[in-house]
C-alpha cells in the first residue's frame, strides 16, 4: 500500500514538473491579451488520461497553477487551479466515455458532452475572475477567442498524441485505457 501512495505522489510531482516546464517554456504570445498560448494543457490532460481522473488532474492544474505563479501571472494561479482540475476531469471522462469497451453513440455523444463542458468550464472561470479582476464584464470578452484557441490547441495535442500511444504498447500505462 505505501509502496503505491509513494508512487503516485511521485508520477503526480514528475507530471506537475513537466506540466510548469511544457507551460513555461513554449510560449506563444498573444498580444491582444497579454497572455500566451502554451502546450500546458496539452500535458494537463496527457496527466489526466495517464494518471486518473482525478490524481492527474490535480498533478496537471498544480502544474499550471505554478506555471502562472512562476511565470508573472500570480494573481491567476488559484483560478488555474480550480479551472484545471475541472478540465482534467471533464476531458478524463469524456475521452473515457468514448474510448470505453461498451461504447455506443449515445456515449460518444456523453463523451463530446463532457468535452464541450470543459471549454465552458475554461472559458467561464476565467471569463468570471476577469470580470471581477477588472472590475467589468466588457473588458474579459477580449480573452474568449485567445481562451478558445488555447483549449484547441492542448486538446487537439493531446488527442493526436494519446492517439498515437494508443496504437503502442504504451496504452497499457495510461489509466483511461484500463478497465
Amino acid at each position: 500500500m505505501r509502496e503505491n501512495k509513494t508512487k503516485d505522489i511521485t508520477n503526480m510531482g514528475i507530471l506537475a514538473a513537466l506540466t510548469i516546464i511544457a507551460t513555461l517554456l513554449i510560449r506563444i504570445p498573444v498580444p491582444a491579451t497579454q497572455g500566451y498560448v502554451h502546450p500546458g494543457d496539452a500535458l494537463l490532460l496527457l496527466t489526466s488520461l495517464a494518471i486518473g481522473k482525478y490524481k492527474g488532474s490535480f498533478a496537471g492544474a498544480l502544474g499550471q497553477g505554478l506555471a502562472d505563479l512562476f511565470g508573472g501571472y500570480a494573481i491567476f494561479a488559484p483560478i488555474t487551479l480550480v479551472d484545471k482540475f475541472l478540465m482534467g476531469i471533464l476531458m478524463y471522462q469524456g475521452v473515457r466515455f468514448m474510448i470505453g469497451p461498451d461504447r455506443t453513440a449515445g456515449k460518444t455523444a456523453a463523451g463530446v458532452f463532457c468535452i464541450g463542458l470543459s471549454l465552458a468550464a475554461m472559458i467561464g472561470t476565467y471569463y468570471l475572475a476577469e470580470s471581477a479582476i477588472y472590475g467589468s464584464f466588457l473588458v474579459p470578452l477580449a480573452e474568449i477567442p485567445a481562451n478558445l484557441i488555447q483549449f484547441a490547441f492542448g486538446a487537439v495535442l493531446a488527442i493526436v498524441i494519446t492517439g498515437a500511444l494508443y496504437r503502442t504498447p504504451a496504452r497499457n500505462y495510461f489509466a483511461v485505457f484500463r478497465p
